[in-house]
């Protein structure tokens, strides 16, 4: 796990979505385990408002530099090429002091070691 430290500007304006920078949030993935019944890894992805001002949403993160074969199963959508997922809990504002945990769930047929950098991104794809 390596997080990417893009820098971004963080408008109110929603379309498009733009990086918001390593100053203003922090991220933490946890949990990973093999589940048996659905032959996936599931763990989480923490995000926290570290910043001095609310965030407009949604809030997603691009899982960029996934491991070649491995797939994000409950990606929200793609973006430039990387699986992306937005959190439920993050519509409009993601206040100061905030956070908010995403469960994921890969697919990993080889049991390749899962490497990715999310990217958290504020705006709509769309």
């Amino acid at each position: 796990f390596t997080f990417n430290a893009n820098t971004g500007t963080i408008t109110s304006v929603v379309e498009p979505a733009t990086v918001i920078p390593s100053t203003q949030v922090s991220i933490t993935a946890s949990g990973l385990a093999y589940s048996r019944t659905t032959h996936t890894f599931n763990g989480t992805l923490t995000i926290k408002n570290i910043g001095t001002s609310s965030i407009n949403g949604p809030v997603s993160v691009v899982l960029t530099s996934l491991t070649g074969g491995v797939t994000l199963a409950d990606a929200t959508g793609m973006f430039s090429g990387a699986p992306f997922i937005t959190a439920p809990s993050i519509t409009t504002s993601f206040a100061p002091g905030q956070t908010a945990t995403i469960n994921v769930q890969f697919e990993n047929p080889s049991n390749a070691v899962i490497n990715f950098k999310p990217v958290v991104y504020s705006g709509s794809f769309n």
